[in-house]
């Protein structure tokens, strides 16, 4: 009967090594696992395919940023352009503001008695011999005149020497029924106090039937009217230049 050897020191100590080393191993490999990205997980596991698809992918990712970075570029450019068609929308502005302000008073600078230059104005026609137009059976000469158009009657203006009123002013507020003339000036020397104290009022015909308006003045100049009017249109008060003319107060 054979007999078996007994274990000895060395072959326990040999044994727990090798234990030992395949217990590290195994929690170095469940640590490893858990820090490697998922991303590099998944590339190790994906196939040739999904390789390709990757690539792809970045291609196209790379376009739209091309893509990105020239609507950008257009963006910009339209911003520039639109900038620079607000700021010729602003001059043009600028410029039709300018011709209101200069154009009435260049009217009122113009001599009443002062010609017209017929040959300047737009679609004029000046005497010629006409024009010939080729037509069947020969040519037809067309003659071409002026359209006459007289001039209204000048308005007779009073003299100064004639004793009566003459000069500019303004009509002031709405119009009213007749016989209220006198009640309105005096709400209107309540409210503007010192700025009719010179000033006397007419009463001139409404915009309706049976109303009428009242006219203060007299005033020198046209534009010492319209900066009345503006002062009393700050003062949410109706008004317009006018010529100094109507019936007195009753």
């Amino acid at each position: 009967m054979q007999k078996t050897e007994p274990f000895q020191q060395s072959d326990v100590t040999s044994w727990g090594i090798a234990a030992l080393v395949c217990a590290s191993l195994a929690v170095i490999g469940a640590n490893v696992g858990g820090l490697i990205p998922s991303s590099a997980l998944n590339a190790l596991h994906s196939p040739r395919s999904d390789a390709a698809s990757l690539s792809q992918l970045r291609q196209q990712v790379a376009e739209l940023r091309t893509e990105t970075a020239q609507l950008r570029r257009q963006n910009e450019v339209l911003t520039t352009r639109f900038s620079l068609q607000e700021q010729s929308g602003n001059e043009v502005v600028r410029r039709v503001g300018a011709l209101e302000v200069s154009i009435p008073a260049l009217a009122e600078m113009r001599p009443v008695t002062a010609p017209i230059d017929r040959s300047v104005t737009t679609a004029s026609i000046t005497n010629n011999a006409g024009q010939q137009v080729a037509a069947e059976g020969g040519t037809v000469v067309v003659h071409q005149s002026p359209l006459q158009q007289p001039l209204p009657a000048p308005i007779a203006v009073p003299s100064a020497s004639s004793g009566a009123q003459v000069g500019y002013a303004v009509a002031v507020g709405a119009s009213f029924a007749t016989g209220q003339a006198a009640a309105q000036w005096h709400n209107l020397e309540v409210r503007l106090g010192s700025l009719v104290i010179d000033m006397s009022p007419l009463v001139t015909e409404g915009t309706g039937a049976n109303q009428q308006r009242l006219v203060v003045g007299p005033i020198a100049q046209m534009s010492e009217a319209r900066d009345f009017c503006q002062r009393l249109e700050q003062m949410e008060i109706a008004c317009s230049p006018t010529s100094f003319a109507g019936a007195p107060i009753n």
